[in-house]
C-alpha cells in the first residue's frame, strides 16, 4: 500500500517509519517545518533513516516538507520558536487537569499540519496517512482527563480528522495511527520494533527544543524507556 506518514524524527513517528518499511508498504515520508527551533535537528535525523533505510528497500521516497507560517495570535508563548527558551514544567506527566502542552501550545498546530499532510497525500492519490501517536499504559486509564481529552494527538483527535477528511478534498485519505489501533506504549514499540527492526535510537530527538532539555513530558517519557532498558 502506497502511505503518507508524519515524521519528527522522534522515537514513535521513526519506529512506526521502519515497521512500514518492514511490511511492504510504500511510504511518502511529511515533516513540518513551522519555525521552530527544533527543526533542523528534526529533519537531519529523519534524513538520517531515510537513507538507511534506502539501502535495503526502494519503498521509502523523499522527504517532503511542508512550509508553514504560524500568526502570532496562535502562538500561546514563545517556548517552541526561542532557541533561549528555558523549559520551567515542574510535573507534566502528571497535570492531568491541565491542557497537554500548554507551555509550548501552538493554537490548531496538529489539526493544521495533518490537514496540509492530507492534502499533499491527496494530490498523489495516497490511500491513507500515518502518524506515530501513542499513549503511555497509564493513559489509557485517563483518557477521559482534561489532558487527553483536549489532546491534538488523541484518538478522538485522529476520528475527528477522519471526518474532515471526507470534505473538501479530491481524494479522500484515511488518518490512522497504528500504535493506537494496537494500543503499544512507548515502551512495547521500543521492545518489539525497535529491536526486530534494529533501530538506532541514539538517532531520534523527543525534545520541543534543540537541546533535550530532560524536563518536559517527551524527555521524561524518553528517559524512562531508556532508565528500564
Amino acid at each position: 500500500m502506497k502511505i503518507g506518514m508524519l515524521v519528527t524524527g522522534g522515537m514513535d513517528s521513526t519506529a512506526l517509519l521502519y515497521e512500514a518499511i518492514a511490511k511492504g508498504h510504500t511510504v511518502y515520508p511529511i515533516t513540518v517545518d513551522y519555525g521552530h527551533s527544533a527543526f533542523a535537528k528534526q529533519e537531519e535525523l529523519v534524513l538520517w533513516h531515510i537513507e538507511k533505510l534506502k539501502q535495503g528497500s526502494h519503498r521509502i521516497k523523499p522527504l517532503k516538507v511542508i512550509n508553514l507560517t504560524f500568526h502570532n495570535f496562535q502562538r500561546y508563548s514563545p517556548a517552541l520558536f526561542d532557541l533561549n527558551y528555558k523549559c520551567d514544567e515542574k510535573d507534566p506527566l502528571n497535570e492531568y487537569d491541565e491542557i497537554r502542552y500548554k507551555k509550548s501550545l501552538v493554537e490548531g498546530r496538529n489539526a493544521i499540519m495533518v490537514l496540509y499532510a492530507m492534502g499533499f497525500c491527496a494530490s498523489l492519490e495516497l490511500e491513507e496517512l500515518w502518524a506515530g501517536y501513542l499513549y503511555a499504559k497509564e493513559e489509557w486509564e485517563k483518557r477521559l482527563t482534561v489532558k487527553l481529552l483536549t489532546g491534538d494527538n488523541s484518538p478522538q483527535f485522529v476520528d475527528t480528522m477522519n471526518i474532515l477528511s471526507l470534505m473538501g478534498f479530491s481524494h479522500s485519505v484515511r488518518f490512522r495511527a497504528p500504535f493506537y489501533e494496537r494500543r503499544l506504549s512507548k515502551a512495547d514499540v521500543f521492545d518489539t520494533i525497535g529491536r526486530e527492526c534494529d533501530i538506532d535510537y541514539s538517532k531520534t530527538h523527543s525534545c520541543y527544543f534543540p537541546i533535550p532539555c530532560h524536563k518536559c513530558d517527551n524527555c521524561l517519557l524518553r528517559d524512562e524507556i531508556f532508565l528500564e532498558d
